[in-house]
């Protein structure tokens, strides 16, 4: 049997399985594209391939994304969506003359899409890749995996409820799923992590994380002109604002409300502490064993901005969490970075991807070997390059292996719970608040106010609801 042949029975058989306890039905097959169908004969052979949709062509997903799926070769746009005209347009000029450079005349147009629902209901996408504001991240990455689409999507989750169903949807389904972060690719995030778990600090007791600061207005009046405008106005002809908005409130168009600032309004996502922890609160739960649970308290602050709309998240923060192992974890505004400390000295990241530092010069010539706990070597990157995306490496993996990616889904909700308990805290005043990492409920003083919390969970606005996602597949 043939290499190809190998692949396409295994993730057959795999799926039938699957489908066979959740009804998902052939649909669930990633469709094995032949390069000649996409222009690229004698390239890489048709069995590695696998046809990418991307939703969300912003700066992140026409920028970072479509980069690293270029330097793929296991990878291939065929179909790019965004609600943005002007987008969408520039995400499908910049694949098309990448791949026609590649391909020559026998090249295949990339479709463009509005809509998302019409891209994943195309039955020759395998696998889509999310790069939208936080508030769409679930509902696209739900409906994808339950049209049979295996699933890359940019972090967080808007609310602790949707972090569980992700992750529940995803186990059901059998679909993969990638947390789209690169910090469990570097080496140097992946040397530090080995260096705790490997008890070469004694006991680990306090994991320090520092995050940039954001949702910081400058008003002053000569710098105004260098900021989007926060008067209502009306939309752009080129943006679907209603698509955009989806399931969050019906609010009136600022131009500071989209783009890149939506990350400063909890309508669409939690601040710069969802947006950043995602990356570095990640790797204090890997190095603490703790990747399926969480800490047990949350205590924090933060300083809010005296304006509610358009951004209403925290500007700066200083949050303590506790875990049943006694560990501590500090995480506040500063720069990015992370700090283990131990009963046997420190080591230490002080900036994102720099080097390393330690108490002693020895915890920083380890040599590690056989961990197979610990990222895979085929994703690994190293923190110097300029280029990265071994979350697009291990994700192209996984989709033919079918094993879990290094950021799955449970994996990226309970990091993201950790901020969304952490933003709980300081929107009640400071409040102390015992959480169950089993039960991910509150118990204990003021449990019932934060049990009710947005951040906890929410409303979507009809008719963009879960309760919805079944009637949009479409794969006759």
């Amino acid at each position: 049997m043939t290499r190809a042949l190998n692949r396409r029975a295994f993730i057959t058989n795999s799926l039938r399985a699957g489908a066979a306890v959740v009804g998902v039905g052939a649909v669930g097959i990633p469709a094995i594209v032949p390069s000649s169908a996409l222009g690229f004969e004698g390239n890489t052979a048709p069995s590695d391939r696998i046809t990418m949709g991307l939703i969300g062509c912003g700066s992140h997903g026409r920028g970072w994304n479509i980069d690293q799926m270029f330097a793929n070769p296991a990878q291939q746009i065929i179909a790019v969506c965004d609600v943005d005209k002007d987008y969408v347009a520039e995400a499908r000029k910049k694949v098309d003359d990448f791949y026609s450079q590649k391909a020559g005349a026998g090249y295949k147009a990339c479709a463009a899409y509005g809509d998302f629902r019409d891209l994943v209901n195309r039955k020759d996408i395998d696998a889509v890749d999310i790069v939208t504001p936080d508030h769409w991240h679930v509902m696209m990455s739900v409906f994808a995996m339950k049209a049979g689409k295996d699933v890359i999507c940019e972090k967080p989750t808007l609310t602790i409820a949707e972090g569980r169903l992700l992750s529940d949807v995803q186990k059901t389904t059998a679909r993969v799923y990638q947390t789209a972060s690169e910090s469990r690719s570097i080496d140097n995030y992946q040397y530090i992590v080995n260096v705790v778990r490997g008890g070469h600090l004694g006991e680990l007791r306090n994991v320090k994380v520092m995050l940039p600061p954001g949702n910081v207005r400058d008003r002053d009046p000569n710098k105004a002109k260098e900021q989007p405008s926060f008067d209502v106005s009306e939309a752009p002809a080129t943006l679907d604002y209603e698509k955009w908005l989806g399931p969050a409130p019906q609010k009136p168009y600022i131009p500071a409300r989209l783009h890149y600032n939506w990350r400063w309004n909890f309508d669409y996502s939690g601040g710069v502490l969802t947006d950043w922890a995602s990356h570095l609160v990640n790797l204090a739960q890997w190095a603490n064993n703790t990747d399926d649970s969480g800490p047990i308290e949350v205590q924090g602050t933060g300083k809010f901005p005296d304006f509610a709309e358009p951004w209403n998240t925290a500007e700066t923060f200083n949050i303590h969490y506790r875990y049943a192992n006694g560990v501590t974890l500090n995480v506040w505004s500063e720069v990015p970075g992370i700090k283990f400390e131990g009963t046997k000295g420190w080591i230490m990241i002080r900036g994102w991807r720099q080097g390393l530092r330690a108490s002693d010069d020895a915890l920083l010539g380890l040599v590690f070997e056989g961990d197979k706990n610990l990222g895979r070597p085929e994703s690994t990157v190293k923190a110097g390059d300029g280029n990265f995306g071994g979350e697009h490496l291990d994700f192209t993996n996984c989709v033919k292996s079918r094993k879990l990616c290094y950021y799955s889904a449970e994996t990226g909700h309970r990091n993201h719970t950790i901020s969304h308990i952490g933003n709980i805290s300081m929107l009640l005043g400071g409040a102390k608040l015992s959480w169950n990492p089993k039960t991910e409920k509150f118990e204990g003083e003021r449990a019932d106010e934060a049990n009710r919390h947005f951040c906890r969970a929410r409303e979507q606005r009809d008719p963009w609801t879960f309760a919805k996602v079944d009637s949009w597949i479409n794969v006759g």
